[in-house]
C-alpha cells in the first residue's frame, strides 16, 4: 500500500476516488449479476412450463437437466483442451529454453579447447565468421524481401 501511493500521486490519481471508483463498479457489477441470475431462472421455468405442455411433466425437466449436462461437458472440455495446449506450449518453451542453455554451455566449454588448437585459429577463426555473416547476411536479406507480393526479378 505505501509503495501504492507514490505511484498514483506520479499519475495523478486520488487513491480515495479510485477506491470509492472501484467499491461504485463492483456493486453495480454484483447487482447486474444477480438480477441477470434471476433472468435465467425465469427463463429456465418459462421453458420447462412450455416443455411441460409439449412433453409432459417428467420429461421436460429430464430435456432440460440433460440440456445443462451436455453444456457444462461442452464447457468443461473446452476449457481442458485449452489449459492442455497451454501446457504444451509451456513445455516446448521450456524445452527451447534448455535445448539452448546446453548448447551455449556445451559451445562455453568448448571453446578454451578450441583455441589452443593451431588448426582451429588459423582456419576455423575465418571460416566461422564467414558463416555467421553469411548466416547474418541471409537473415537480413529475408527481413528485407516484401512479402505476398509478385515477383519482379
Amino acid at each position: 500500500m505505501h509503495l501504492l501511493l507514490p505511484l498514483a500521486s506520479l499519475l495523478g490519481l486520488e487513491l480515495d476516488d479510485l477506491l470509492t471508483r472501484l467499491r461504485r463498479d463492483a456493486i453495480a457489477w454484483a447487482v447486474i449479476g444477480l438480477l441477470l441470475l434471476v433472468a435465467v431462472a425465469f427463463l429456465l421455468v418459462a421453458g420447462h412450463n412450455a416443455l411441460a405442455e409439449l412433453l409432459g411433466p417428467v420429461l421436460a425437466p429430464l430435456l432440460i437437466a440433460g440440456l445443462a449436462l451436455v453444456i457444462a461437458l461442452v464447457v468443461y472440455m473446452v476449457g481442458r483442451s485449452r489449459r492442455v495446449a497451454a501446457q504444451r506450449r509451456e513445455a516446448t518453451r521450456r524445452h527451447s529454453t534448455e535445448r539452448t542453455a546446453m548448447v551455449t554451455t556445451a559451445a562455453m566449454s568448448a571453446v578454451p579447447l578450441l583455441i589452443k588448437s593451431p588448426l582451429v585459429r588459423k582456419f576455423g577463426i575465418p571460416v566461422g565468421a564467414a558463416v555467421a555473416a553469411a548466416f547474418f547476411l541471409s537473415r537480413l536479406s529475408r527481413a528485407t524481401r516484401p512479402r505476398g507480393g509478385p515477383d519482379l526479378t
